[in-house]
């Protein structure tokens, strides 16, 4: 047998190629737009982040601790998403119940807040809505928070910035002198008000008591809060000690920046050279520009404050404390926004926070 009829014999006919085709059907090729693949993989996602917020949510309720914020999805949300055409619908559509999603968290978190801070009597006392022209000497004036809304702030030394852009530190201040008035003004020591910071440090920050980091620690303490209490740290607006120093000539527009100079200026005055404190006038006999005080005045102010601790340094905790306001004057403080001056000066020495105060009376 020739080569030839061995190999014509191997080779079906054509029929039978054909047939053999038509029996085994290649499978159908599912094509899946790139982009409508990653919006539903962002929509797996965050149906894991719900899922998983809504755990952490249940097991929060049953511990009764401080609320914490949670993305939570609605109880109305639907359960399954209709069919898109294109990628941007699908993104238009998630965003949409996203916006939704998150005014049902936020409404859901304000109202267990507000529940939680009624069981614990841990609350805020209610803010400060006007400012009369007086105040406004003093540091006052009504200005915009992060959310445009209108609110009081009240001007600090430069040297509190760090110490005050905790907020932690300064929500403590504030529910300590609301919400426990009369437990603060009885603390007689130093001692007995960082007994009294450690009773309830816990409300404002739940794990404080168990935090091994020296930052938080350093930041936020019984002593630093007491400092901002007090009249020399003249950050809280309450009782002025007359005939505290006052500055004369301003270093605001110095060029260069002058020094800090302590024989001087004191790290606890005002110059009120924030932006929304000052306007100019031009002098033009004197070829000058002299600062209009829209905010404060010239010289700064007194120093004020709510207490005054004595002989810190010689007696430590069992230092006295003097509380210059009344349970019920605390009680009814409205609350401000703290903003503190701009440095006006350069160099080390003019850094300056609660941890390196110097003085033995506060």
């Amino acid at each position: 047998m020739s080569w030839a009829s061995i190999a014509k014999r191997n080779i079906p006919s054509t029929a039978t190629a054909t047939a053999q085709r038509t029996a085994s059907p290649a499978p159908d090729i599912i094509l899946v737009t790139p982009d409508l693949w990653a919006a539903a993989s962002i929509s797996e996602s965050l149906d894991a982040h719900y899922k998983r917020d809504a755990a952490a949510l249940a097991r929060e309720e049953q511990s009764q601790c401080r609320p914490t914020w949670f993305g939570l999805r609605r109880p109305d949300a639907p359960t399954v998403s209709p069919i898109f055409r294109t990628r941007e619908e699908q993104l238009q559509w998630m965003h949409d119940e996203a916006v939704k999603n998150d005014a049902y968290s936020k409404e859901l978190f304000e109202r267990r807040m507000q529940e939680w801070r009624v069981r614990n009597n841990w609350h805020l006392p209610p803010m400060k809505t006007t400012v009369s022209k007086y105040e406004q000497t003093r540091g006052f004036y009504i200005g915009k928070d992060d959310d445009n809304v209108d609110v009081v702030k009240y001007v600090t030394p430069y040297s509190t910035e760090r110490d005050l852009e905790e907020g932690i530190m300064v929500n403590m201040m504030w529910c300590l002198i609301h919400s426990r008035a009369d437990e603060l003004v009885a603390c007689k020591t130093v001692g007995e008000f960082e007994a009294l910071f450690n009773q309830n440090i816990r409300l404002e920050y739940p794990a404080y008591n168990i935090s091994s980091c020296y930052g938080v620690r350093r930041m936020v303490n019984a002593r630093k809060l007491l400092w901002l209490f007090s009249q020399k740290a003249n950050v809280f607006p309450g009782k002025a000690r007359h005939g505290t120093a006052r500055w004369l000539i301003d270093p605001t527009n110095l060029c260069p920046a002058p020094v800090f100079d302590p024989n001087v200026y004191t790290k606890s005055m005002v110059f009120f050279n924030l932006r929304a404190c000052r306007g100019t006038t031009d002098d033009r006999e004197g070829h000058t520009t002299k600062p209009v005080f829209l905010v404060g005045a010239m010289g700064g102010r007194d120093e004020t404050g709510i207490c005054v601790v004595q002989q810190l340094k010689q007696n430590g905790d069992a230092a006295t404390i003097r509380w210059l306001l009344s349970a019920k004057q605390l009680r009814e403080m409205e609350r401000v926004v703290f903003v503190s001056d701009y440095c006006p000066f350069r160099g080390r020495e003019s850094d300056y926070d609660s941890d390196c105060y110097g003085y033995d009376d506060w």
